[in-house]
């Protein structure tokens, strides 16, 4: 929502006291987040620290900006109007997703395992054998 609010005072230049409010909650909802990033670590801690230094130059850029051009009020977080929760939802099937095969099966589909390859060699052989002796014995 922060990131919305700054392209709109971009666009308008106007609404500078809503973006820094919002900047501010942001950076606040990553620092409670914060534990639980670290805990989990991998690509997703690396993930989550480029957005949280993305929110906290984003945040720093539009105090520095309210300060010095826009010398819009700070809107009061109790009025700032909280987002309907289905806004960021989008209605996907279940089934759909689970069904779906995995990228690393679709790149795994043609490999066939040697013990199978192997067999598959013995039954040509049998299988070719067959056909030679029927055509011998016309």
């Amino acid at each position: 929502m922060a990131d919305a609010q700054m392209k709109f005072v971009e666009e308008k230049s106007k609404g500078m006291g809503k973006a820094v409010t919002l900047c501010k909650v942001t950076v606040a909802k990553f620092e409670e987040a914060k534990p639980y990033a670290l805990t989990i670590g991998g690509v997703y801690k690396a993930g989550f620290e480029k957005a949280f230094s993305d929110a906290v130059s984003m945040c720093n850029k539009a105090i520095q900006e309210n300060k010095t051009i826009y010398y819009d009020p700070e809107t009061p977080i109790d009025e700032i109007i909280k987002p309907d929760a289905q806004n960021f939802v989008s209605p996907a099937s279940i089934a759909d997703q689970i069904n779906t095969p995995t990228h690393l099966d679709e790149g795994l589909r043609h490999l066939v395992p040697p013990a199978v390859k192997q067999m598959q060699d013995e039954l040509g052989k049998i299988l070719q054998q067959i056909v030679q002796d029927q055509f011998t014995k016309v």
